[in-house]
């Protein structure tokens, strides 16, 4: 802001003027870089404009940086998921693998024990029933 001061009859007057613009006309002075009422409405407005635009600016890169953050760690889970269901299924198909030969080797053993034929257990039959559960080859 720049006063000018003009020695007239005995009274101090002071001119204010724009530091952007050096107009002393406006319905309003407004705050800028030079300090309070330092700008002219016309001035001021187009600094806040500015100021905002590179605020959202701002915020807008930041919003971009946060969903390529999340982008790279969604990737991420999804690899890392995948590879768990890779060795979830290779276990999960030795455990078939396992039970089918276990189950054949008891159905040897049955033949073998000749013809007459035992009732299951309870606890046998439980076992026999958890077992084909765990490998999905009965749905309860």
């Amino acid at each position: 802001m720049t006063d000018l001061t003009e020695k007239g009859s005995g009274s101090d007057t002071t001119k204010k003027t724009c530091v952007d613009c050096q107009t002393s006309k406006t319905p309003l002075w407004r705050g800028g870089p030079a300090g309070p009422k330092s700008l002219c409405n016309a001035c001021g407005i187009r600094l806040r404009k500015k100021r905002s635009e590179v605020l959202r600016k701002e915020i807008r890169e930041k919003h971009e940086m946060i969903k390529k953050k999340d982008k790279k760690r969604d990737h991420h889970q999804k690899i890392q998921i995948q590879m768990n269901n890779k060795k979830n299924n290779k276990i999960s198909a030795c455990l078939k693998l396992r039970l089918l030969a276990f189950g054949r080797e008891v159905m040897l053993q049955r033949s073998a024990m000749g013809s007459s034929r035992q009732q299951l257990g309870e606890e046998e039959q439980a076992a026999v029933l958890l077992m084909a559960l765990s490998c999905g080859s009965v749905y309860a």
